[in-house]
């Protein structure tokens, strides 16, 4: 064994609770020098479970929070006094897909995308000797693009997103005279509206570059959206809740002060802004349901969030290939945006390349690495070219000579008769004895040294959620849609829209569907009819039960769904070992036999 050898140490970006980190660190070959991560409930977690060590969180100079956008990781390593080549750095940047805009959202292109180039920027300022980057399966779909940005100071999310940048990247892979550049001509739909009289006024807009929104504060443009929403149903809408009325006030003060701006007055729009207040005032005071009161709030919206994304394309500096085109479409008015876009997958992949790793990528499901649930999960995994030995990187698609799958029983069945508590500030649970524990029991409990059972806690649900829980388990359903018309329609105003995830009843003899905040969901036990607990959750995770989750109830849940489970980090973690010609202390696969 290498016990006598010196651990790899392990940097840990987007770190969560630390789950991709805790599967390494199971191999005995690892070591965590730092992690990033900005929820403080996560970062509660991911100390806990490090000996109280506040210092293995990594904060930029002068900042009390581990922003990674603020972090200079040559001045970490140098601070730390070691170097890439004995580093390994993981991480899982959050990557939320781009998509057209539309009326629901605020953003045109989700912020958490920008991330992704974060993880990049890390990987060439540490460069290290591996990394092993997660996402969400569909990432290497077109939904997930980058926009080419205007060339800007080097190492800001910017920087690598120039098409310099890019050129440089592209240039030195070619292998002939063919133009292998990364990005490709696209467009964006910035508004899609009925409202065909803004169509001259996003002319005026067009012709004077305007780049101001109308209402900026999200909680107003998220209230003013609400309205419409509610007003679009057939049911009259008046507000009730004293939040609703106190942001009605607001909003209503906010536009008659922008009434005498600049904007509104060069656009010419104060009737716009007019008819808005008065509906906003009306609202207040009574039902309102028709089509005009409708068409004044939806004018004002559709303006709004059509000024919104364009600020958004210059904040973000996203270049634009040619002028706005403003057009009758079917009876609307769509405005588009002509832009370049490249693939975040083919990005990455040519960037690492052009670092001089060697690269593979590909979905792993959880269920083939000793995880009780079916959990697909993107990874690229690049190991420095001088590093191989002729070696070849390749992620590998199970755990060697593993040929089952775990089932829930088999994750939380010993559980099952130890009732759950309902407050975090409880003490722990005891055990209960089992008499013969499955090889996934005694993997949880390996680790623990009394009969101290944590984190087994879950919502204390209403009535109407256990007479669903033991409905569902009587008839033998699987979700919300197995329960009668009665149980269903007394909460939800539209039952058929209800996902399947909701109220999902977990089936013993199969492995878990994918992990979720299973609180919001209201999973429920598949024998007890009670909500799934945070342990048994974290169960389907793998995490053991001496992992100590902190924070409130739900960030609790949040975290356990949000985590990359240790057995699957793990049976990479095995793969990158062998890449060095090491193993772990102890394998996998003999601690699931």
């Amino acid at each position: 064994m290498n016990n006598e050898r010196p651990k790899y140490k392990l940097i840990d970006l987007f770190a969560g609770a630390g789950g991709m980190s805790n599967g390494f660190e199971q191999t005995g070959r690892f070591e965590v020098i730092g992690a990033v991560e900005i929820n403080k409930a996560a970062v509660e977690t991911y100390v806990e479970n490090h000996g109280g060590d506040q210092d293995i969180i990594i904060k930029p100079k002068n900042h009390s929070i581990s922003n990674i956008e603020n972090i200079d990781f040559t001045d970490f390593l140098k601070n730390k006094g070691i170097s890439g080549s004995e580093t390994i750095v993981i991480g899982g940047p959050p990557c939320q897909g781009f998509s057209n805009a539309n009326r629901q959202k605020n953003h045109l292109i989700s912020g958490n995308n920008q991330l992704v180039k974060e993880y990049a920027r890390a990987i060439e300022e540490i460069k290290p000797v591996a990394f092993l980057m997660e996402n969400v399966k569909t990432m290497n779909s077109e939904i997930h693009k980058f926009f080419v940005t205007e060339p800007v100071e080097e190492s800001t999310k910017f920087s690598y997103g120039s098409e310099k940048h890019l050129t440089k990247i592209s240039e030195s892979q070619k292998t002939n005279k063919e133009n292998q550049r990364i990005w490709t001509e696209d467009s964006l739909l910035l508004i899609q509206t009925e409202y065909i009289e803004l169509k001259s006024i996003f002319e005026k807009i067009k012709e004077l570059n305007i780049r101001e929104s109308i209402v900026e504060p999200k909680q107003l443009v998220s209230r003013m959206k609400t309205i419409r929403k509610k007003l679009k149903k057939n049911s009259a809408y008046q507000p009730t809740k004293e939040k609703e009325l106190k942001e009605i006030s607001q909003l209503i003060e906010y536009l008659e002060e922008r009434l005498q701006s600049d904007l509104i007055i060069d656009l010419k729009i104060e009737q716009v802004l007019t008819d808005a207040i008065k509906v906003f005032k009306e609202v207040k005071e009574r039902k309102l349901n028709d089509e005009n009161h409708l068409g004044k709030i939806g004018k004002l919206a559709d303006l709004n969030q059509f000024l919104m994304y364009l600020k958004e394309m210059q904040d973000e500096k996203i270049v634009e290939r040619k002028p706005l085109t403003i057009e009758y479409v079917k009876g609307k008015v769509e405005v588009k945006a002509y832009v370049k876009s490249y693939n975040v997958v083919e990005y990455l992949t040519k960037f690492f390349t052009y670092l001089g790793y060697d690269i593979d990528y590909k979905i792993l499901n959880a269920a083939n690495f000793g995880v009780p649930q079916n959990r697909q999960r993107f990874m690229i995994l690049g190991v420095r070219k001088d590093q191989l030995n002729n070696r070849k990187v390749e992620l590998p698609d199970k755990l060697n000579n593993f040929d089952m799958l775990f089932t829930t029983e088999d994750a939380i069945s010993d559980l099952e008769n130890i009732p759950p508590q309902h407050e975090v500030n409880s003490g722990p649970a005891k055990y209960c004895k089992s008499e013969k524990a499955t090889p996934l029991q005694r993997y949880y409990r390996s680790n623990q040294g009394n009969e101290d059972l944590f984190n087994h806690i879950n919502t204390k649900s209403r009535d109407i959620s256990l007479q669903r829980f033991e409905a569902i388990k009587s008839i033998g359903g699987k979700n919300f849609h197995s329960l009668s018309k009665e149980l269903k329609d007394n909460t939800y105003s539209d039952s058929t829209r209800t996902q399947n995830t909701i109220y999902l009843r977990l089936d013993y003899k199969q492995p878990s569907p994918t992990v979720i905040n299973v609180r919001k969901s209201m999973w429920n036990h598949p024998r007890t009819a009670v909500a799934l607990s945070i342990r048994e959750a974290a169960r389907l995770q793998s995490f053991r039960d001496n992992f100590i989750f902190k924070g409130s109830k739900d960030q609790q849940y949040q975290q356990v769904g949000n985590a990359v489970p240790p057995l699957l980090a793990r049976g990479v973690a095995e793969t990158i070992l062998n890449l060095f010609e090491d193993e772990p202390n102890f394998q996998l696969i003999d601690e699931l036999k």
